[in-house]
């Protein structure tokens, strides 16, 4: 399939030229896009780097690298197969060993998601890397890329959305771009021309908090203070003061297991638009003295749901013991998306449009951490964006039930998600 370029904005322009003679910007040795999502700054990225080590370099090795192998194929190679169809390039790509050859030139991929991933460069020369969402990168891994491109001439593209301000992107790259030698371009959604301003105001509408300042405008700020400041004890609560009709919606229950730390069950309704959280289970072993076996659980949750084993369970993949009971008694769970940064922002959205409710009278140990679940202020000194790990057992179940099931979701005030 060939890809349909589009006009490019002025900023793009720039990412797709900064090396060339004459640019002003050739005697950079690394080149950072980094700003809103959806701002035409990962395509500019991709063609630059194709065009700049086609026409530099023969017969030389070089490295891609995304955070996951999965996300280096669908937001580098799937865009950049097409590239190569359109532009009339020859590629050859060999997924088990894990490389791309484009001409003469060969790209060797890679996952940062480990905190050893630097380990798969080692003994490596390269002539360049591009590096996708460097800012989710552990620092060793980013550290080793950049001492592995010893050829002379070569070069470092990295692209990212912002993170914290104390991130190390910003503290020793952005911080300090003239005594490393980057040259930064800083991105918006006014750069990318095929965004109308209606799909820029939906996006716009599907952050809040901390998730809009750096996503939609850009800014490398922390995250402070409560994780979920959107919440308001009356917008997003209910009261069943009679029986409520739930048919026709989806139910689910979203499980944070826990043997010595709590385990939380959320019995969660979804009419097409808004989860409504009508109960919890809440058994916290450490004050009960006691644990409990994954029969006794097995039985606690199919007394909690009155034995409906039509209800999709979403469980943490970790529990796989668990999970094996569960299937034993005829439910069928479901692997969370338990990516923590993602399922905040994704729970954060739903809390601020008023599409999460919770039963006020029926879930106070989730009410209750809801106002206790704060930033690790450590972590955020350290460039790190996590949240405090206590009081936040019923706060895992939920963020699971946002993250895993929002696809299936009205996100955007009543616009499907694209």
């Amino acid at each position: 399939m060939a890809f349909t370029f589009q006009p490019f904005s002025r900023k793009q322009l720039q990412a797709l030229y900064w090396w060339h003679p004459g640019s002003g910007r050739e005697h950079h040795r690394m080149m950072l896009a980094d700003g809103a999502i959806r701002s035409g700054k990962t395509v500019a990225m991709i063609l630059s780097f194709l065009r700049w080590s086609q026409t530099t370099f023969q017969d030389q090795d070089f490295i891609l690298a995304g955070v996951t192998a999965g996300a280096l194929q669908r937001n580098v190679l799937s865009p950049m197969f097409q590239m190569l169809e359109t532009l009339g390039l020859s590629w050859e790509y060999r997924r088990s060993g894990g490389l791309v050859v484009i001409g003469k030139n060969r790209y060797h991929l890679f996952g940062a998601d480990k905190d050893n991933a630097q380990d798969k460069l080692q003994g490596m020369t390269a002539a360049g890397a591009f590096a996708d969402e460097a800012a989710l990168f552990p620092r060793s891994f980013v550290d080793q890329m950049i001492g592995r491109c010893s050829v002379r001439g070569s070069k470092i593209f990295l692209n990212c959305n912002p993170n914290g301000a104390f991130h190390y992107i910003k503290t020793d790259f952005i911080d300090r771009a003239e005594e490393i030698g980057l040259y930064r371009l800083h991105f918006t959604m006014e750069d990318n021309l095929t965004l109308s301003p209606e799909i820029r105001e939906s996006y716009a509408r599907a952050f809040q908090g901390v998730f809009y300042r750096q996503y939609i405008l850009g800014e490398w700020v922390s995250a402070e203070g409560a994780v979920y400041p959107m919440w308001d004890d009356d917008a997003n609560t209910y009261l069943e003061t009679g029986p409520r009709d739930y048919r026709g919606q989806r139910r689910y229950c979203a499980i944070d297991y826990g043997t010595t730390n709590p385990c939380v069950f959320l019995d969660v309704y979804d009419d097409g638009r808004v989860f409504r959280v009508r109960n919890e289970y809440y058994w916290n072993a450490a004050a009960a003295q006691r644990q409990k076996t994954d029969a006794e659980y097995a039985d606690d949750l199919a007394a909690f749901l009155d034995g409906d084993l039509d209800t999709q369970i979403i469980v943490d993949p970790s529990a796989a013991s668990f999970k094996a009971e569960l299937r034993n008694r005829g439910f069928r769970p479901l692997d969370a998306r338990n990516a923590v940064r993602e399922g905040i922002a994704t729970t954060a959205t739903l809390i601020g449009n008023r599409q999460l409710l919770v039963e006020k009278a029926h879930c106070p140990n989730l009410l209750k951490e809801m106002h206790s679940y704060v930033w690790d202020e450590k972590a955020r000194l350290k460039g790190e964006e996590r949240p405090l790990k206590q009081y936040d057992h019923a706060m895992d179940a939920l963020r699971y039930l946002c993250q895993t099931k929002t696809s299936r979701f009205r996100r955007w005030h009543g616009e499907e998600q694209a």
